[in-house]
């Protein structure tokens, strides 16, 4: 967490300044930390490339992240599958919490975790009512909202999706990692399109 607060206090953008205000306002402190039940993805061959690149961004955030593989719970949306989301998707999609009921610390309506999508994937237009902030860290990652085109966000670029807006994202050779965050509304899960 201290990687990720140090990493965001220094980025600015659209919704940046709300993650780091509802951060501040979870309970992070040792005493409410937890450990919880990991859980691996075949997404996860993708992670120490990904962990290279983070290298040349953030290293304190690679090593960050290096020294938790093994220990996050790696989840997939049950309404998300190949035979809607096309073949491969399942393989090279998953997400873990660090803060949310599956995570080291339990939040207060808000969610934050790692993405990762692999190479070459669509991962088509979907809204929900949590506010959404993305942190990529690796390169080639697309971004679409409202049904606007595609446009490229380098390493370290943040992404804003407010409340209900309908997004996208696309990887092309590089698989995709990011730090991602609901701000609140977290109980409904997202929705295709």
């Amino acid at each position: 967490m201290r990687a990720i607060l140090r990493g965001l206090s220094a980025r600015s953008g659209e919704g940046v300044s709300e993650v780091l205000a509802r951060l501040s306002e979870q309970d992070l402190g040792t005493e409410a930390q937890r450990t919880p039940e990991p859980c691996n993805l075949p997404v996860l061959a993708h992670l120490p490339h990904c962990i290279g690149e983070v290298m040349l961004l953030d290293p304190a955030l690679a090593a960050a992240i290096a020294a938790v593989d093994g220990d996050l719970k790696w989840m997939q949306s049950p309404t998300y599958s190949d035979r809607i989301l096309g073949e491969g998707f399942s393989a090279n999609y998953g997400w873990a919490e660090i803060i949310g009921p599956n995570g080291f610390f339990a939040g207060d309506d808000m969610l934050l975790g790692l993405l990762m999508l692999g190479p070459d994937r669509h991962y088509p237009d979907h809204y929900h009512p949590a506010p959404e902030l993305y942190w990529p860290l690796t390169s080639e990652s697309f971004w679409s909202r409202d049904g606007k085109p595609f446009v490229v966000k380098a390493p370290g670029e943040t992404v804003w999706h407010p409340s209900m807006a309908l997004h996208a994202t696309i990887t092309n050779a590089t698989p995709l990692l990011a730090v991602w965050c609901w701000t609140r509304d977290t109980a409904t899960p997202a929705r295709l399109k």
